[in-house]
């Protein structure tokens, strides 16, 4: 069953169309490499399935109860935060439920509560979050503000994966990360269990990575089979088959005006 589903969605900026009737479906464990040009509208298509963005048209469907997690290109880690708060900022939820059920008033259901606390695993979050700070090889006690490019990336990285996510969504994981940390990266994706969906200029990375090459052009999605190299050998093949057909085309019509003109001369 699919995880994601978008059925002929449309999304314009002004006059700008980035996504016209577009569709696309994620299936368990597909790791999809997201590409187009620049400004083609590839953030913007990895918002709207995260749920930070709604279609103008169109529908998105997620699997019901779907755990999904969505990292950007930039920021959205508090400087001045310890790494072990900004990666527990993936499990809020969890964190605000359990001090509820701590702190909790005469009229609360506890045994809901209780419940719900099973349902989100949240009776021992902090070793949910420092075991995924091992996992990363991430010191819990630096500040974020301290720490490299590519060592936020990574602390930004486990906040998603803290929370067990069923489908992640990359905006270019790969910038500011060294060569050794790209290949880190690139592993733990391939072990990863859950889908992805990831934007990336990097086409190594995506040969690593990705099942799946997803094209955008001109607001229409194109889904390929396989990684990047993949993709072009298929690409160079349309296009071939494209630039034959054109031909056959010109040869007919340049057949017809010259028969056409043999008509009219013949009746001279």
């Amino acid at each position: 069953m699919p995880l994601l589903t978008l059925a002929h969605a449309h999304l314009a900026y002004g006059d700008a169309a980035l996504l016209d009737d577009a569709s696309f479906v994620l299936q368990p464990g597909e790791r999809v490499g997201l590409i187009g040009r620049n400004g083609s509208g590839k953030s913007s298509l990895l918002k709207l399935l995260a749920g930070l963005e709604a279609p103008d048209a169109g529908e998105l469907q997620r699997a019901q109860g779907l755990r999904c997690a969505y990292v950007p290109q930039e920021g959205g880690l508090d400087a001045a935060a310890t790494v072990f708060d900004a990666v527990a900022d993936g499990l809020a939820d969890a964190r605000a439920l359990r001090l509820r059920y701590e702190q909790h008033a005469s009229g609360d259901d506890l045994a809901a509560l209780h419940a719900q606390l099973d349902t989100l695993d949240a009776w021992h979050w902090e070793q949910r979050v420092a075991t995924t700070l091992s996992q990363l090889q991430l010191d819990g006690t630096r500040r974020v503000g301290e720490l490299s490019g590519g060592s936020a990336k990574r602390v930004a990285l486990a906040r998603a994966l803290v929370a067990a996510p069923e489908v992640l969504l990359l905006d270019e994981p790969t910038n500011h990360l060294d060569l050794d940390a790209i290949a880190w990266l690139e592993g733990w994706l391939q072990g990863f269990g859950g889908a992805v969906v990831v934007v990336s200029h990097d086409r190594a990375f995506l040969d690593a990575v990705a099942t799946t090459i997803v094209e955008l052009d001109r607001g229409r999605l194109r889904t390929y089979p396989g990684n990047f190299a993949a993709f072009e050998r298929r690409r160079d093949e349309e296009l071939a088959a494209e630039a034959a057909a054109a031909a056959r085309a010109d040869k007919l019509l340049a057949q017809e005006e010259a028969w056409v003109r043999q008509g009219v001369e013949a009746r001279r």
